[in-house]
């Protein structure tokens, strides 16, 4: 007799099912949520203050306001943005507590590790780019971040950073632009660099 592993039906639901579920009362599907969502928010988050452990605490109470307004959730709209909002809200209101802002600490940059070969030739974009796009004002950083890395659309991040689908798009072209420029800028010591490896 075969012992075949079934595949876990809640792993096979989208968000917005999970949610429907969780909104009826199942902590079961909620938790599904939490395990999609919480790497992903500390992500997102983790820039926004100076510690991990203040990132952890912003992940924490975002799923706790997530839980507590699941009733205001509406499921023909996408469960990431609307979380994701939660989340931007819980981050501006750490920054109001600490009446200051900290310095933003660079995230971990998406993508796989690079071969050994793309390590010499393009370690410094691989290593710097999400150092560079600190530089960007931080709505740019927002709206790069969750196109780039959280790859939600123009919509979505329109819902999650409270404005309109153009004005993403303006910050959106204008933070690549800047990448560009910071790019251009560190390029040609790059290229001395990987000139001083091979000789």
């Amino acid at each position: 007799m075969t012992n075949t592993k079934t595949p876990n039906t809640l792993e096979m639901l989208t968000a917005e099912e999970l949610a429907i579920k969780a909104q009826g009362g199942s902590k079961a599907h909620f938790a599904e949520l939490v395990n999609r969502y919480g790497p992903r928010l500390y992500h997102f988050l983790r820039h926004k203050v100076s510690r991990d452990e203040d990132a952890e605490d912003l992940v924490q109470d975002t799923l706790v306001k997530a839980y507590q307004n699941l009733h205001r959730y509406n499921p023909s709209h996408p469960f990431s943005a609307w979380l994701f909002t939660i989340g931007k809200r819980e981050a501006i209101s750490y920054y109001r507590s600490q009446q200051r802002r900290r310095e933003r600490p660079e995230p971990m940059p998406p993508g796989a590790v690079p071969n050994p070969l793309e390590m010499i030739v393009r370690r410094e974009e691989k290593d710097n780019l999400w150092k560079r796009a600190r530089q960007l004002p931080e709505k740019q950083y927002d709206a790069l971040w969750l196109r780039y890395a959280e790859d939600m659309s123009v919509k979505e991040i329109s819902q999650v950073l409270g404005l309109t689908q153009i004005h993403i798009k303006v910050l959106l072209y204008r933070g690549r632009s800047q990448l560009a420029k910071l790019h251009q800028q560190t390029e040609p010591a790059v290229r001395l660099a990987e000139r001083s490896l091979v000789l």
